[in-house]
């Protein structure tokens, strides 16, 4: 994978039309590469102000909105997104149930949500007998995707 663990790769190649958003935007790169990739427009969410200004700073010139939001009430439309990018969040959230919901909630039908996590967070999705694929990558990280409709 490449640096950040972010890969072009990881990006399926049968999206539905749709929006791209970056959960937990950080510092912006992953947003960066996930625009230049998927031609997309692109919603960055992050609950902390340095972290929006940051990424916006690396997304000039690409079409993109800032929302400074939690990632557990993300202030999107229902069905209107086609990707859900979440690196390295999803273990820091206190209650993991909620985010997948409204990560499903935004998905449009036939939607992805991938996860670039610790490998301990596959334990939540084995208990919950989700329907996922994943493969683990450097330094114990894995990558966990899920299909809404799957």
């Amino acid at each position: 994978m490449e640096k950040l663990n972010f890969s072009h790769n990881l990006i399926p190649p049968d999206l539905p039309d749709g929006s791209i958003v970056d959960l937990g935007c950080g510092n912006g790169v992953n947003a960066r590469l996930l625009a230049k990739h998927t031609k997309r427009d692109l919603i960055c969410v992050d609950h902390r102000q340095g972290a929006i200004e940051a990424t916006r700073e690396k997304l000039r010139g690409f079409k993109s909105t800032f929302l400074l939001n939690d990632v557990c009430q993300l202030g999107i439309k229902n069905d209107s997104c086609a990707l859900i990018y979440a690196s390295r969040i999803f273990s820091h959230v206190d209650n993991k149930k909620i985010l997948l919901q409204e990560a499903m909630r935004v998905l449009k039908n036939n939607g992805y949500l991938i996860i670039v996590d610790h490998e301990k967070c596959l334990n939540f999705f084995k208990k919950r007998k989700f329907q996922f694929s994943h493969f683990k990558s450097a330094g114990k990280m894995v990558v966990i995707t899920l299909k809404k409709g799957f």
